[in-house]
């Protein structure tokens, strides 16, 4: 039987890790470096790996329901009259294993969506739709711990990423990660984290590294 293409857009500085350049057919992939351009492609399926939280973006990704759109927004929750996007974990570091974690539709995943992760070979997870989802806050707070490790005088930088790799079976040790996720997106997740629960309150040490106020 045939099965006409699916279209899907995906709005990215470059090739994003989470997603092939390909899909296997019948995904046709489009990629985009201009927003204007991106919101105007004839889609089944929009996915911006460069959102960021500015009321005119937001609303013309709205503006694109109820095709399905996805935002790579590990460290913003929607607000009440923000709904009907799906938020995603796209931060770099996270590649190495199949998994599409996804948090703020509340239902249903979308067929064009699953359509599209099989042919990607991603399995899709929905998470409660939190602010940092699962893997980046876990990972964000032992970055965080290996800070406040190294500042005590524990051990090294390169002892601390080997044992957690040896011992964790981790992809990367913690100082490792932070630098492919980058310092500045650790911080402000765990900034805003902190100001419901203090157990989230960054290293100063890692605030410095940051180069964030």
């Amino acid at each position: 039987m045939f099965v006409s293409a699916i279209t899907v857009a995906i709005l990215s500085k470059a090739i994003h890790e989470p997603f092939p350049s390909t899909c296997a057919y019948p995904i046709e992939i489009v990629h985009y470096n201009d927003f204007e351009q991106f919101i105007h492609a004839k889609a089944r399926l929009y996915i911006d790996c460069a959102f960021e939280p500015d009321p005119n973006r937001i609303a013309a990704l709205q503006s694109l329901l109820p095709e399905p759109v996805l935002i790579n927004a590990v460290d913003y929750a929607a607000g009440p009259n923000e709904k009907g996007v799906i938020r995603f974990n796209g931060w770099p570091g996270f590649g190495y294993k199949p998994v599409l974690e996804l948090a703020g539709n509340g239902e249903e995943l979308p067929e064009s969506l699953l359509q599209f992760a099989m042919a990607c070979g991603l399995t899709c997870i929905q998470v409660p739709d939190k602010i940092g989802l699962v893997r980046p806050r876990v990972v964000s707070m032992i970055i965080n711990e290996a800070y406040f490790t190294l500042a005590e005088g524990v051990s090294t930088r390169h002892e601390i990423d080997t044992a957690m790799k040896l011992g964790t079976n981790y992809p990367f040790g913690p100082f490792e990660w932070g630098e492919k996720i980058g310092l500045q997106r650790i911080v402000r997740l765990l900034v805003k984290l902190a100001e419901t629960d203090s157990k989230y309150q960054p290293a100063p040490n890692l605030l410095n590294a940051s180069q964030l106020p």
